[in-house]
């Protein structure tokens, strides 16, 4: 479903990845986890196109990104960018709600905008995604009428109603207290159970631990260590893996 392959990415002259790959197939749930400033994030980032970079390739579902340096990508690239975000759905650390408009016409705008849905359909959509989550009794509601995981979960809920193939979740719970997370977190495991494909930058362990299919360990722009989550977090093989992991949990002697 995603190929990240030979990836080189500067900023100025500090390099961040140094022709790092990551495969995930379609189905499964990939936890990054790491350091802040690991480049987990901007992992993400240049998968959905939103990153530029200098060399190497991201492939979604067939469609190719090849390195991109230009803040002005030709009409080519631009349409492939364009095709890429369709397929995926991504989720930030900030909710980025419109605040002037209700939950409803927060999630209903770009499947009417972009994918040229009815407004009829879009709608029903609106209330079966809220359903799903919880909300469909803050359709009406503005965002700050909305707890902090109240509107980051309109925003997962903004994601899906573009019906994408793919779900990406950049740190989707760092700005919430641990209820509110919970209810993120739920919602994602919702998803990932569901069959969703996703890929999820988290400082959640216990979450990564019970939800992912694989972790993938960043540091310092590279992939350091990769493996089923009872084999990272019990068994870890690289010694900066189990150094972070007992910063983390303190649940491994270095």
């Amino acid at each position: 479903m995603i190929t990240v392959h030979g990836l080189y990415k500067s900023y100025g002259a500090h390099p961040l990845f140094q022709g790092i790959s990551i495969q995930v197939e379609k189905g499964e749930a990939v936890v990054l986890i790491g350091p802040s400033g690991s480049g987990k994030s901007t992992m993400l980032r240049c998968i959905n196109g939103l990153e530029t970079f200098e060399r190497g390739e991201v492939i979604v579902d067939g469609i190719e990104l090849h390195s991109i340096n230009s803040k002005r990508p030709s009409k080519q690239e631009a349409e492939r960018i364009r095709n890429v975000r369709l397929k995926l759905g991504m989720v930030f650390q900030q909710f980025n709600l419109f605040p002037h408009m209700t939950v409803l016409q927060n999630i209903i705008e770009a499947p009417v905008r972009v994918l040229g849905m009815s407004r009829e359909q879009s709608v029903a959509d609106a209330r079966e995604i809220l359903r799903q989550i919880n909300l469909e009794g803050k359709i009406n509601s503005y965002p700050g009428q909305l707890s902090g995981g109240e509107q980051q979960r309109v925003a997962i809920a903004r994601a899906l109603a573009m019906r994408p193939e793919a779900m990406l979740f950049d740190e989707p719970t760092s700005s919430l207290d641990p209820e509110m997370a919970g209810e993120v977190l739920s919602v994602i495991r919702k998803l990932v159970d569901g069959g969703m494909t996703t890929i999820i930058a988290t400082h959640e362990m216990g979450f990564a631990h019970e939800a992912a299919d694989r972790v993938v360990v960043f540091d310092k722009g590279n992939i350091i260590e990769t493996g089923p989550p009872t084999e990272i977090f019990t068994d870890p093989k690289v010694p900066r893996t189990r150094e972070f992991l007992n910063r983390v949990l303190g649940r491994f002697r270095i």
